[in-house]
């Protein structure tokens, strides 16, 4: 899961988690898309642009009780975000990267549409 906001936080991410996560996480840089931040609403999202890029990080090793953990906290069900499959370029020990695949949360239509109706995309 490529992470660019709250769950960045290891305390954040084991909180959602309900236990302490003990696989893998990397440096990663998601292009495509572009980070929002806006007084009107607390977290951050993404909007897809094909000229941005997001750094982050790419949480590895996660099971599917997981998912259904963020999933939820990122409020998935309700449309605030949309979990979506993306590539990112990830960075390991040394300099060399890798290109992963891996899912991340987007702005969905609710945070899209009724939080922040005037949002260029």
């Amino acid at each position: 899961m490529f992470v660019y906001g709250s769950l960045v936080d290891p305390r954040q991410l084991s909180q959602v988690l309900g236990h302490p996560h003990h696989g893998e996480v990397l440096r990663a840089r998601l292009h495509g898309y572009r980070r929002v931040t806006t007084p009107s609403y607390a977290y951050p999202f993404l909007v897809a642009d094909a000229q941005q890029c997001v750094d982050g990080l790419l949480v590895m090793d996660l099971a599917s009780t997981d998912l259904v953990a963020l999933d939820a906290y990122e409020e998935v069900a309700e449309g605030v975000y949309c979990r979506v499959p993306v590539e990112v370029e990830a960075w390991g020990c040394g300099p060399t990267t890798a290109t992963l695949d891996a899912h991340t949360y987007t702005a969905g239509p609710q945070l899209l549409e009724r939080r922040l109706p005037r949002l260029e995309q």
